[in-house]
């Protein structure tokens, strides 16, 4: 996966910056449903389309739910975000976070399947998604606050808890910053 130049030092920026203008430390946790409000995206939860189309929200609730986790939708430039509402709250708060990624972002909206009736898996979709795909957990876990974590020496699970990210993706953001070679030097110092 390649990225831009400069695409994942942008990525902390973003991090940063939004923490910033929600009233937050850059360390400090960032709760994506908080952010989708400042950003003026509205969330729905896919439970709310019970009424309407039952069938189909109980094959995503209990059957399919790899099959659907979130996805951007758009009315012209205005976009809201459904999400599956039946999955653990860490995985809402990643899918919350990745689609928050695309607007960030300000990917455009793009067909998700191809003429075939395929899923629509172009280059520029991987690309978007590759980006979405590192911006979403950089906005739950920044530099910053994988460098708190590995300094105060803050246990996965007793992280997982405060930031509201599954272990899988505080050893990720632990691991892709340095956080723990960085702290390990810091306390040699």
């Amino acid at each position: 996966m390649g990225f831009r130049r400069g695409f994942k030092a942008e990525a902390n920026k973003h991090a940063t910056e939004l923490r910033k203008e929600l009233g937050r430390q850059p360390h400090e946790a960032l709760c994506p449903w908080d952010l989708a409000n400042h950003l003026d995206i509205p969330v729905l939860a896919l439970s709310n389309f019970s009424a309407v189309e039952p069938a189909a929200v109980s094959i995503l609730f209990n059957g399919s739910q790899d099959e659907f986790s979130a996805v951007s939708v758009f009315r012209g430039r205005k976009r809201l975000i459904v999400h599956n509402d039946a999955h653990h709250k860490h995985r809402q708060a990643a899918n919350l976070a990745h689609e928050l990624s695309h607007a960030i972002l300000l990917h455009p909206p793009t067909p998700p399947f191809n003429e075939n009736g395929e899923r629509n898996y172009s280059d520029k979709i991987k690309e978007f998604e590759d980006e979405a795909n590192w911006l979403g957990p950089a906005l739950l876990i920044s530099e910053e606050a994988a460098l708190h974590i590995a300094t105060k020496e803050i246990t996965i699970a007793h992280a997982s808890q405060i930031y509201n990210a599954s272990e899988q993706l505080i050893r990720m953001r632990l691991n892709v910053t340095g956080a723990m070679k960085r702290a390990s030097f810091y306390r040699r110092k």
